[in-house]
């Protein structure tokens, strides 16, 4: 019976299954269209890349008080503030490029919906590198759980940043779909 009902699914099938490309999705979270949650991400983005710069700004600014004090004599408040005055600039990047999505969004520029999508995946290949080369240098320190619980955090944070980058993707192609039905610009002579 399941033979005869694989072959009834398999013989109905149109498209061709021997060409592969990136996956996509059809609507973001099951309930909104890929443009409204293209714009929902944009707008999340540049809400935490600007809390985050604010937060490091201020961290920056109060570890910076500390440097070359008596109380730094370890090193301490000179490395922090390297750390969070690196991180707000890097965080200025994430502003813009969030920026820029809500723009293209907006514009319906499928070019900087593109490149969105290209930095976004080069940064977190470079951040999820990173991690994978610093366990690996550094060990993992810590109890099983406490193990467990850090992967467990990694893993839901790469995978919502996967799966926006994916929905903004889909809306890039059902954007590039659309120019292309539109055809080449009409000039009269």
């Amino acid at each position: 019976m399941d033979i005869l009902f694989l072959l009834a699914c398999y013989s109905e099938r149109v498209e061709d299954t021997t060409t592969m490309g990136v996956p996509h999705i059809t609507s973001f979270c099951w309930c909104m269209g890929l443009e409204l949650g293209t714009k929902c991400i944009g707008f999340l983005h540049m809400l935490s890349a600007l809390t985050l710069m604010i937060v490091c700004s201020v961290f920056a600014v109060n570890a910076g008080q500390f440097v070359g004090t008596i109380e730094d004599m370890d090193r301490l408040y000179s490395t922090y503030y390297k750390i969070s005055a690196g991180v707000s600039v890097f965080t200025v990047v994430h502003f813009f490029l969030a920026f820029t999505l809500i723009a293209a969004v907006f514009k319906r520029w499928s070019g900087g919906v593109l490149a969105w999508v290209v930095l976004m995946s080069v940064l977190m290949s470079a951040a999820l590198l990173c991690v994978i080369v610093m366990s690996f240098t550094h060990g993992l320190s810590g109890s099983g759980s406490e193990i467990f619980l850090s992967f467990l955090e990694g893993l839901v944070f790469f995978g919502v940043i996967s799966y926006c980058i994916l929905c903004v993707y889909s809306y890039y192609l059902m954007l590039k779909s659309a120019e292309d039905m539109e055809g080449a610009s009409k000039s009269y002579y």
